[in-house]
């Protein structure tokens, strides 16, 4: 008798155990371990269930990333300290001429919303040299007072940049490419690391982050300290993207999917307040090509689509449109956009933006093909 009760004790314990460890692996989206990346004997299937998960959904959770924990910590705290200061001296740290893509920025709109999100933010890049800044004309950085807040970002890109460039080579791989297709273009790229607060409680008219894709190569979510991220499915339902503790989350952003001719997805998706009184900080790293950097359509991703579905593009093309898209260029950039002849590209494959079009009419530089193709739009609404 006491043998049997000790053995459905142990078998209590062994599915328990095994519960326990299944629950931490429960996911809405793939988990891949960078482990297996490093593990000849998993490596290959590593390599394809990172292309299935950039092929059918544009989100991957990676667990085992090796970025030191401590130093995502130290950035965390120091960001919401930095939130937490007086307005006065964030304020101190915004640049309006420079389109939000340095220092603090109050909040922005999505592409396609009327609104802006009930959040704000501080972007940040490599501390790159100023020749590398004059050739690429990146901004420099804008730092705040709080000497830690500078000391701590610098660190995590430091720490962050490892885990890139081991996520650029594994997503060469899955692309079928040389180890180094991607880095070779992401090398002195404009990165872009966001730390983000959401206040709690936002207004009911208001969400944390509305609906949009990301206009990079590929984004990666170290974490987050509250829940709300959400995933659009192909099935137009939205599903909480739930990943291991400790996962970091990586999507594709609009510029692979451009290079890959839509076959990876750059997936919609929001950050949405799900209780009450409950604040959100998360620190996301932003993956860019050089400005010159050619990012059409690959011609095996044509053959393998069917078709040319996206348009030829540098990568400065594309953030330009984006940009004026969200109305954050400057009249420069906006006759740039229209020289460049990106617009009557995207026209060609039904992707020009109505907003950007409406843009180049106003300010009477859109060419007669954009004209054609914004009317007729305009017609059907």
């Amino acid at each position: 008798m006491k043998a049997n009760l000790k053995l459905i004790s142990f078998i209590c314990s062994l599915v328990l155990y095994v519960n326990c460890v299944f629950a931490q692996f429960d996911s809405t989206i793939s988990v891949i371990d960078m482990n297996d990346f490093h593990s000849p004997q998993k490596h290959d299937a590593f390599i394809r269930d990172l292309t299935d998960a950039l092929h059918n959904y544009g989100f991957v959770a990676v667990v085992n990333s090796g970025v030191d924990v401590k130093t995502l910590d130290e950035a965390y705290d120091a960001a919401a300290k930095f939130f937490a200061s007086p307005n006065e001296l964030k304020m101190s740290g915004h640049a309006p001429n420079l389109s939000g893509q340095r220092g603090y920025v109050p909040s922005e709109t999505a592409k396609g919303s009327k609104k802006k999100d009930f959040k704000e933010f501080y972007h940040i890049t490599r501390e790159y040299p100023e020749d590398l800044k004059t050739r690429y004309n990146y901004k420099s950085n804008i730092w705040p007072q709080d000497q830690k807040f500078k000391t701590s970002m610098q660190k995590l890109i430091v720490a962050l940049d490892q885990h890139v460039a081991v996520m650029e080579q594994a997503i060469s791989e899955s692309m079928g490419e040389k180890p180094d297709f991607i880095s070779n273009m992401t090398q002195h790229g404009d990165y872009l690391l966001r730390s983000i607060y959401y206040p709690s409680n936002p207004p009911e008219d208001l969400v944390w982050a509305a609906a949009h894709t990301d206009i990079d190569m590929f984004t990666i979510l170290p974490r987050s300290t509250a829940k709300g991220l959400q995933l659009l499915t192909a099935e137009g339902k939205w599903v909480d993207v739930i990943v291991p503790d400790n996962a970091f989350v990586m999507n594709a952003g609009d510029m692979l999917q451009n290079l890959t001719n839509g076959y990876y997805k750059s997936a919609v998706h929001r950050v949405m307040s799900e209780a009450k009184n409950v604040e959100r900080y998360s620190i996301v790293a932003f993956i860019h090509a050089r400005p010159k950097d050619q990012l059409g359509p690959l011609p095996k991703y044509v053959q393998l689509v069917g078709s040319k579905k996206f348009a030829d593009a540098t990568q400065q093309e594309l953030l330009s449109e984006r940009l004026v898209d969200l109305g954050l260029n400057s009249p420069q950039m906006l006759e740039q956009l229209a020289k460049s002849g990106l617009m009557e590209r995207l026209v060609d494959v039904n992707r020009a933006s109505p907003t950007a079009m409406r843009a180049l009419r106003d300010a009477h530089l859109a060419s007669p093909k954009v004209l054609a193709a914004l009317h007729k739009l305009e017609e059907k609404s």
